[in-house]
């Protein structure tokens, strides 16, 4: 087998005409512009001087390169260096004094932004409605949630390899620890707030602005049942008030779930449950949570009774700490409050405190306002572990996240940094709103990376006749089909105002 022959007559010049790269990147910024975001960031953006590059289309178009992969403003050339396609683009220089222009305006011109993505927001929600009769419901186990909006907020750490302002240390290196929320029915986020690098994982005034901004970033008409959840390192007296204050709304419903310490009150109670009070736990296909015994037989996939033992339970300790031995322990806190723990075998390697090691159980506590009066699979305590351990979809979002230009900050300057995040947001939200209104099957759940090299960076050949532009992709390409089929469908969305 000649393994080296496919070079052989193969020559490489460079005399090619009407060839571009980075070709899909022409869905992300269509859907920019069919959704108003590209208007209402210009509106957003708008200056007195007289400009060549309107900065709302500046900014549309980083979030565009930021979602292509770009980590740096200078890979917002792969705009720029494409003409033929996408028209003037702005300079390299010119994306950095419109960062620097957004950072000088402060938090008055980041919310102006935040109002034009929630203004787009709308029209592409409005659209995923249309096209798949409703928001994406809530995944719980084999369930599924239809009809509630779920906010999840989580913090992380954004490493900096030099030393850039506010950037410091905490408790996984050196860096900033930005606070972030994410939508859990479409995977995009809502908000975001740069924060340096020693900022508390609970502190109360950046969870509730977060919060705030993370409500009023939904449409109106999806406000009205929500669900809220943040782990424990969030939890805090006056998150939960805040919670609790926004549940008791009239017309509006609020559910929320948030990660609880294990201390000694909680350690008390855990102690006086019967064993019949242990309910099974369920895994992410709702079936009983099992793992294999220590001493099982060497067939991974056997029956045997003796091979498997229950790895999870449940139960509720809100009577228990209400009206336990010691009085109402809760004292201070909302009466609606509820408190769980569940208990797992531990892995190999896991830390366990003092009081786990007793008794070989690992622990972990949630509270919720969950009502009592709720019946079906929703009250049924194993599905409320459930729906509090689907928290950690966020750290998907934040992980993806992460792969469009949140915590890659090109700049010294944190406000710099901080509109660099605004732009990061961006990009993640058109890649979401991208999934929803454009691509179908396995397309319409891929990540990222996966999205680049099937969809974005695809090559291409533009061609002119008459007045028309075609971009021809290659017929052997596999989603080729794919490709044309997304841009059928965001010309066919009704054109924003």
């Amino acid at each position: 087998m000649n393994i080296t022959g496919w070079s052989k007559g193969l020559d490489v010049t460079a005399d090619g005409e009407g060839v571009v790269s980075h070709a899909g990147l022409v869905l992300l910024r269509r859907l920019a512009d069919q959704t108003g975001l590209s208007g209402g960031l210009s509106q957003a953006l708008v200056s007195e001087r007289l400009l060549i590059h309107d900065r709302g289309r500046v900014l549309a178009d980083l979030g565009c390169a930021i979602a292509d992969g770009g980590e740096v403003i200078s890979d917002f050339r792969v705009l720029a260096d494409q003409k033929e396609l996408f028209g003037q683009v702005a300079s390299v220089p010119t994306t950095w004094r419109t960062l620097s222009e957004i950072a000088t305006g402060g938090p008055e011109t980041l919310g102006r932004i935040s109002a034009a993505v929630q203004a787009a927001r709308c029209r592409a929600w409005a659209a995923t409605t249309a096209r798949h009769g409703g928001l994406p419901g809530v995944r719980i186990a084999d369930e599924v949630l239809e009809g509630v909006t779920c906010i999840r907020l989580d913090a992380t750490v954004t490493p900096a390899h030099s030393d850039k302002e506010l950037a410091e240390p905490n408790f996984k290196g050196f860096g900033h620890h930005p606070l972030l929320s994410y939508c859990d029915n479409t995977g995009e986020p809502l908000a975001g707030m740069m924060r340096r690098g020693s900022a508390g994982s609970n502190t109360v005034a950046d969870h509730l602005t977060v919060l705030e901004d993370s409500i009023a970033a939904l449409p109106s008409e999806h406000r009205h049942r929500l669900m809220v959840t943040c782990d424990g390192a969030g939890a805090s007296h006056g998150l939960i008030a805040r919670l609790d204050t926004l549940a008791a709304r009239p017309g509006y419903e609020l559910v929320y779930s948030v990660g609880w310490d294990l201390g000694a009150r909680e350690r008390a109670a855990i102690t006086r449950v019967p064993a019949g009070a242990w309910q099974i736990a369920i895994d992410h296909h709702g079936a009983v949570r099992e793992r294999r015994t220590e001493d099982a037989c060497p067939n991974p996939r056997c029956a045997h009774a003796r091979c498997w033992r229950e790895a999870a339970h449940v139960t509720e300790l809100t009577g228990l700490l209400r009206e336990g031995p010691g009085g109402d322990q809760l004292t201070g806190w909302p009466p609606s409050m509820r408190v769980f723990a569940r208990r797992e075998r531990p892995h190999p390697g896991a830390q366990l405190s003092l009081f786990e090691t007793a008794d070989g159980w690992r622990y972990s506590l949630w509270v919720t306002n969950l009502p009592t009066s709720l019946q079906g699979w929703r009250a049924d305590p194993a599905y409320i572990d459930a729906a509090h351990r689907v928290h950690a979809r966020v750290e998907d979002g934040i992980r993806t996240g992460k792969d469009c230009g949140i915590g890659r900050f090109p700049s010294h300057d944190f406000a710099i940094n901080s509109a660099w995040l605004a732009a990061a947001l961006i990009a993640a939200t058109l890649l979401a709103w991208l999934r929803l209104l454009a691509l179908e099957g396995e397309l319409a759940r891929a990540e990222p990376k996966t999205l680049r090299y099937k969809i974005l960076h695809t090559a291409a050949r533009l061609t002119h006749s008459g007045r028309r532009h075609r971009l021809k992709i290659s017929r052997t390409w596999p989603w080729a089909r794919a490709i044309t089929t997304a841009w059928t469908h965001l010309n066919a969305l009704p054109h924003a105002p």
